[in-house]
């Protein structure tokens, strides 16, 4: 995945995903920070400025497509892709969430429980 190191932020509540993710991030070379709410990771994006971030839709403080667009209408995160994680998948309002995420600029979607095989190909396809 290149020769630089690259900067990601995992931004969920869930500490045993935060968990699992980071470490897989970490045995590909890559340096992991992190956020459990929606204000912690537009301080945290606006402060490392990441290569990726990896975020969960549903977040205290502030949800995944709120945060997204906060962090596109700023000048130093704008171009920072947003890959978006989910456990919903039968919520009535699931569809509305994930369109909202896109709409305010999420890159792709991913839904839990999430395969290493994909997250190592999103993390190829954002990191290269």
């Amino acid at each position: 995945m290149g020769d630089r190191i690259r900067k990601v932020l995992i931004v969920d509540s869930d500490h045993s995903f935060r968990e699992s993710v980071r470490t897989f991030i970490k045995t590909l070379g890559h340096q992991v920070f992190e956020a459990t709410t929606g204000p912690e990771a537009i301080e945290k994006a606006t402060a490392i400025v990441p290569d990726l971030i990896l975020m969960d839709v549903r977040l205290p403080g502030l949800n995944g497509d709120d945060v997204i667009a906060r962090l596109k209408a700023h000048r130093c995160t704008r171009n920072i892709p947003v890959v978006i994680n989910t456990g919903w998948t039968t919520a009535c309002n699931v569809e509305e969430r994930i369109n909202r995420a896109l709409i305010a600029g999420a890159a792709e979607i991913l839904y839990r429980p999430i395969q290493f095989p994909t997250l190592r190909g999103v993390l190829r396809a954002y990191l290269l």
